[in-house]
């Protein structure tokens, strides 16, 4: 259907992107009730890194700002709700935002891009974390 000589995209219809999600840390299936369990499966995919990697999570929603802090990359996966006293990395994003990340559904580059999530902190380590955890099925292509 078109109005105004435009057609109107659906949310189905956008190209795709060419950015590469991340390796899927949870279901379609599972919801908020296992935030947590996401984000512990998060710290136990950055070993393998080789570098130690120190995330201040801020997850956003109507109720607030939760913190957690997430390490992993040396052999022992941490992730506690709480705010972290260093980080190397700290993301900012609505916890839709991270679910949607973390079913593998948005790639994180598609949400820093679009305005959805923001980083502080060490872009290289941030590029190369994002580069680990991405999909393997799907090409990584660098953002810049």
């Amino acid at each position: 259907m078109t109005q105004g000589g435009k057609i109107r995209a659906r949310l189905g219809d956008r190209p795709p992107s060419p950015f590469a999600p991340l390796r899927p840390l949870l279901q379609a299936h599972e919801q908020e009730q296992e935030l947590g369990e996401g984000l512990r499966k998060l710290a136990v995919a950055l070993d393998g890194l080789g570098a130690r990697v120190r995330l201040h999570l801020q997850l956003v929603d109507g109720e607030g700002v939760e913190h957690w802090s997430i390490e992993g990359g040396t052999g022992k996966a941490v992730s506690q709700r709480r705010t972290p006293k260093q980080s190397d990395l700290r993301v900012v994003m609505r916890r839709t935002t991270w679910l949607a990340i973390a079913q593998g559904r948005l790639s994180p580059f598609d949400a820093l891009f679009a305005g959805q999530m923001r980083f502080g902190g060490n872009s290289e380590l941030g590029k190369r974390v994002v580069r680990h955890l991405s999909d393997p099925s799907v090409p990584f292509v660098p953002p810049c």
